[in-house]
């Protein structure tokens, strides 16, 4: 990974974030299932900076696309937990089931963003992967975030000191 943290304490400039959110962390999704549960599942992702929303693909029965369905508020949260740092976004907001359930196979689209995650996670195998799973059923979702959070540093937010 590129991204090295700063001694910067507190949240990120867009710069920061664009940079920060253009490496391969695993995010966390967090829907609300039945009963008002919620549901936490790490997923891949990645940033529309021109839209400041993010894609995700998930498996056609996957539990948390169920719980979309249901209720499109959602968190998504994206860490390093590589530094000491812990820089983080935490975003809330709305998910948009784009398209599918189709396979990567049959949707130009949804092929090209599944190879993009794939050699972006997996490196060189990723292609591999994308190919032997490319008829198998997928969600493209968007992640609309209506309130964000940032922060990077080894110290804590004022309000908490």
């Amino acid at each position: 990974m590129a991204f090295e943290p700063s001694d910067k304490i507190g949240g990120l400039s867009e710069g920061e974030l664009r940079r920060f959110l253009a490496e391969p962390w695993n995010a966390r999704i967090a829907t609300v299932g039945p009963g008002g549960w919620p549901y936490l599942t790490p997923v891949w992702y990645e940033f529309e900076a021109e839209r400041r929303a993010f894609l995700v693909v998930g498996r056609e029965g996957a539990e948390w696309v169920r719980h979309i369905r249901e209720a499109p508020r959602v968190a998504l949260h994206v860490a390093d937990d590589l530094h000491a740092q812990h820089t983080r976004v935490l975003v809330q907001g709305h998910a948009e089931l784009v398209e599918g359930p189709v396979a990567p196979a049959a949707s130009p689209r949804l092929h090209e963003l599944t190879d993009r995650l794939s050699l972006r996670y997996l490196g060189p195998a990723g292609p591999a992967y994308a190919a032997r799973t490319a008829q198998r059923p997928r969600m493209l979702v968007r992640v609309v975030p209506e309130r964000w959070r940032t922060w990077t540093g080894q110290e804590w937010h004022p309000r908490y000191r």
